[in-house]
Formats: C-alpha cells, sequence, structure tokens
C-alpha cells in the first residue's frame, strides 16, 4: 500500500510539475544562480521522500518548480518576497525564511514557526552547498 501511495503521489506530482516548467518565472536563470536554479526546476535531481516513506521519489517528482513556479503555484511561489517577508504561515505566528530556516525545512519539514509541513511537501537530502545556491537563487529574485 505504501508503495502504490508513493507512485500516486509522485505522478501526480510530475503532472502538476508539466504545467508549471513552461510557466517558470523570468528569475529562474541569469547569472549567479545558476546551480540553485538547476536545483529548484531539476535539471540536477535532488533525492527527496515522502515523510514515513523509506522509498526515494523518482527525480522528476522531486523538483521544487512542480509545486512552487509560477503565480499559480499550488505551494505557493517562493521569491525574495514570499519567502523573507515576515508573515503568518499555516496559523503560526509572523515568521521569515533565510537559508539556515530554508534548509531546516527542506531537510527535516519543519518552517521557521516550528510547524512541519503538510507530509506531501518531499523530505530532502540536500547538502549545505546545495542548500545555500537553492537560496542564493530564490532570495534574489
Amino acid at each position: 500500500m505504501k508503495r502504490a501511495t508513493n507512485l500516486a503521489l509522485a505522478v501526480g506530482l510530475v503532472a502538476a510539475g508539466l504545467g508549471a516548467a513552461a510557466t517558470a518565472p523570468t528569475w529562474l536563470a541569469g547569472p549567479g544562480g545558476a546551480a540553485g536554479a538547476e536545483w529548484f526546476d531539476g535539471r540536477r535531481p535532488l533525492v527527496a521522500r515522502i515523510a514515513g516513506h523509506d522509498e526515494a521519489l523518482p527525480p522528476l517528482a522531486s523538483r521544487c518548480s512542480n509545486c512552487h513556479a509560477g503565480p499559480g503555484a499550488v505551494g505557493g511561489e517562493l521569491n525574495r518576497a514570499t519567502l523573507a517577508g515576515l508573515r503568518p504561515r499555516r496559523g503560526g505566528p509572523p515568521s521569515r525564511y533565510d537559508a539556515a530556516r530554508l534548509c531546516r525545512l527542506l531537510r527535516e519539514g519543519i518552517d521557521p514557526a516550528h510547524v512541519m509541513v503538510p507530509r506531501e511537501m518531499p523530505r530532502y537530502t540536500i547538502d549545505d552547498e546545495a542548500c545555500a545556491a537553492l537560496w542564493s537563487h530564490l532570495s534574489r529574485a
């Protein structure tokens, strides 16, 4: 059952990502954020799992851009304003992201207000270098 649930979720994420990739914002490319952009849109795949599952997601299912690219992004668009701005999150107190908080969210699923994000948000195996590049890419727009 766990495998079937993983597969269904992965297929859904990939299908959602196909539309998101076509409407990616212009800040995905440009000098200074190339590595971060590649991790964001999946040209450099990240290893990710759904919380509570041991099996890694297929690379296409773990792209950040599947859920976080474009104005209609189902997981919310990620940029400097949405990450670093002080704002209430999921009913918690106002908080903001910085590089360390983004990395904690990606690895552990815990946001800056210490709220666990939904399990549909993959948990990533991401090193400090990749996380810093991703933060640099997202926070410069």
